[in-house]
């Protein structure tokens, strides 16, 4: 990456100061950032965002902090204080787009919430990203990603365990992107800015709605057993597969590939309402004849018959996978400080605002000093700052 080249992709020329932390914030400027926008990304002075220190730690950088925060500068800056407010307001002052992940009322008490910050850019979009809400019973308390899977359904949805991933942040960062993406379209016809909050809650029961709640979405209607009932890997006799058929040819393609030609006729699985509400059973035959079968040969059956299916992969061989490989979505690079460093490219790709990543994630105010004297501060004022712990 070329820290001198200039934003690429179709935010350009559009920029965002995030004094977010952890996924849910910082994961919605990592999208803009990729995305072209000039993202400033704000840490406290002297204490490090919690994902630097999650993952593979090589310095101050760690296997979460090298991806998500690519494309981003950072800077250390006590907001707390007057003159880091100060500093604040003037970045503020020239920036399209405001993030922040503080509990309820914290940006009031520091006196950086929408409506002082509107006051001096009334064209601010400004993004409250929280675990419930600005108010309501739970809004003061402590959250995190298990809590909003615990509490939305999903450890349930998923046998009563947690999906090993931060699912909530993640989708509710998505959420707060497009949320962003709208109100700056919004604001470029004409709209103005305007404040957008958005709850780790609310954006995790929207994402499950399609599927996981398809029986509660008809609450008269004839229930059907729910993927958690159904929706697993198959064990082959020296792996696991992934095979899935939804119409018919495909599941007679499937019945004919393994052997079991009969299951085809069978009643119980005739239909797609019948297999799903024939679930246990339907599983019970294949999985008794698949686990006889060496993946290759269940795959080369399978392929044949045109049934979707796949080798179940580890995270070590998906670098090797052809498909990954022919798409080129890996890229392997050197980071100044923490070697070498693997991440994945932006997925959309663009044919006329193509996007590039110009920059590796910032070390802890890597770009404090670059920062503040583009607001015009001499070496000798942030001398002082820093002696005074305002900056890092």
């Amino acid at each position: 990456m070329d820290k001198q080249q200039v934003s690429h992709g179709p935010l350009a020329g559009i920029t965002v100061v995030d004094v977010s932390s952890a996924v849910a914030g910082p994961w919605v400027s990592s999208w803009l950032a990729e995305l072209g926008a000039e993202v400033i990304f704000i840490e406290k002075v002297g204490v490090p965002d919690v994902m630097r220190m999650t993952g593979a730690i090589s310095g101050d950088q760690s296997g979460c902090w090298v991806h998500l925060h690519r494309n981003k500068r950072g800077m250390d800056l006590d907001v707390r204080s007057e003159a880091g407010r100060d500093i604040l307001m003037k970045l503020v002052s020239k920036a399209d787009v405001f993030i922040q992940n503080f509990r309820p009322g914290v940006v009031q008490r520091l006196q950086i919430d929408y409506p002082a910050l509107s006051a001096i850019n009334p064209e601010l979009v400004y993004l409250s990203v929280s675990g419930f809400g600005p108010d309501g019973p739970y809004a003061d308390r402590p959250v995190y990603d298990p809590i909003i899977q615990a509490l939305s359904g999903m450890t349930e949805a998923q046998n009563g365990t947690y999906v090993k991933a931060v699912v909530a942040d993640k989708t509710t960062a998505m959420a707060g992107t497009n949320a962003v993406l709208a109100a700056l379209v919004a604001r470029s016809n004409g709209a103005g800015g305007q404040h957008i909050e958005l709850a780790l809650l609310d954006a995790m029961l929207h994402w499950m709605w399609v599927e996981v709640f398809w029986n509660e979405s008809l609450p008269d209607g004839d229930p059907a057993p729910t993927y958690s009932e159904w929706y697993e890997p198959w064990d082959t006799a020296d792996g696991q597969i992934a095979a899935n058929w939804v119409n018919f040819d495909q599941y007679k393609g499937a019945c004919e590939a393994l052997g079991r030609p009969e299951l085809a006729n069978d009643p119980r699985f005739a239909t797609r309402d019948a297999r799903l509400q024939n679930a246990d059973a339907q599983r019970s035959e294949f999985a008794a004849t698949l686990e006889t079968m060496l993946t290759d040969d269940a795959l080369l059956a399978l392929e044949a018959a045109d049934v979707p299916c796949a080798r179940v992969v580890s995270r070590q061989e998906v670098f090797e996978d052809p498909q990954v490989l022919h798409n080129d979505i890996i890229i392997s690079e050197t980071h100044p400080t923490a070697g070498q460093i693997r991440t994945a490219k932006p997925p959309a790709k663009f044919s006329k605002t193509p996007t590039a990543l110009t920059r590796h994630a910032p070390g802890k105010g890597e770009h404090t000093d670059e920062i503040l004297r583009q607001l015009g501060l001499e070496s000798s004022e942030i001398d002082e700052l820093r002696k005074q712990n305002i900056v890092a």
